[in-house]
């Protein structure tokens, strides 16, 4: 075996630890490329981030969240206008409870966005309470405009994993393959990988190993890109049968960096496959296609297609 696939090495690498490597039972990697790790305490001071919880958030509970937390202000501050008493604002002071609620919400509503309405405070609580609201309003419309802007540049990924890593015939041996492809317009360039295999030893205990690619960078990614380890006698593959894998409880870590063109900033990508995820024999099929004037097309829908 080669120095590149030592055990040691790996656990460096990966930051895992041997003793983790060697105890731990499940997966690393969960199906979405997320670490299958639990922290403790993480609501405590000092351990959320706000900002980050809203930048991994997906775009519709983005805006939802955003959504939900102006209709709370306004009504957090609708119930203040209401507790100044029926004479701080005259000019409603005769209609029923829910009537001065629905005005004083669209009152609120209004002075977060500064638009004009009839509605004037008649007492120094309820002025107090617009003055607070208007600067509050402000400073939460220019924090939710930095929080859009900050996620549209992020330079999120979505590169996408095959859904089964296989074994099939190359060359003149077997090799390990997955494929992945850029969903996004944006052009990546300098793509990485690097497979990482976990499994059981003779001994039982887990080990890491990392594995060699046929090729491990390329330096343009505008199709797709089937990634190779040929399973050679120097592989920790070699020799292994699919209930072997099963047995071993054999996991593939894959980890992709690239550099996302038009930003300038490197992007990174995760996926793992275990032993239930893998098929044997079989092999990807061609999803390249050309038009009548020569164009290589490319259709990131059938990445998951595999033949006999």
């Amino acid at each position: 075996m080669s120095d590149s696939n030592k055990p040691n090495d790996i656990n460096e690498d990966l930051g895992l630890g041997a003793r983790v490597v060697q105890e731990n039972q499940t997966r690393f990697l969960n199906p979405d490329g997320s670490f299958n790790v639990r922290r403790k305490g993480i609501f405590d001071r000092g351990f959320f981030s706000p900002y980050h919880a809203i930048m991994n958030a997906s775009w519709p509970r983005f805006y939802s969240e955003i959504l939900a937390a102006y209709i709370m202000g306004n009504v957090l501050f609708t119930a203040l206008y209401l507790s100044s008493g029926i004479a701080a604002f005259p000019s409603i002071s005769g209609e029923n409870a829910l009537s001065r609620f629905g005005n004083l919400f669209y009152y609120s509503v209004q002075i977060t966005t500064l638009a004009h309405n009839s509605l004037e405070p008649a007492t120094l609580l309820a002025k107090f309470f617009v003055s607070l609201e208007a600067i509050l309003g402000l400073l939460a419309f220019a924090l939710g405009a930095a929080l859009i802007m900050a996620r549209f540049s992020n330079p999120a990924t979505q590169i996408s994993f095959s859904e089964r890593g296989i074994v099939a015939p190359y060359k003149d041996t077997t090799a390990f393959m997955t494929r992945i492809i850029n969903r996004r317009n944006s052009e990546l360039i300098e793509v990485a990988a690097v497979i990482t295999l976990a499994m059981e030893g003779e001994d039982g205990k887990r080990e890491v190993h990392r594995l060699q690619l046929e090729r491990e960078k390329v330096f343009i990614f505008p199709l797709s890109w089937t990634i190779v380890h040929p399973i050679t006698k120097e592989s920790p593959l070699y020799g292994l049968s699919a209930d072997d894998l099963k047995r071993r409880k054999a996991e593939f870590v894959i980890t992709i960096s690239a550099v996302d063109e038009n930003l300038s900033k490197t992007v990174y990508a995760r996926h793992s496959y275990i032993s239930d995820e893998m098929m044997f024999g079989v092999k990807f099929k061609n999803i390249l296609e050309r038009t009548e004037d020569g164009t290589i097309v490319v259709d990131p829908a059938r990445i998951h297609e595999i033949e006999s």
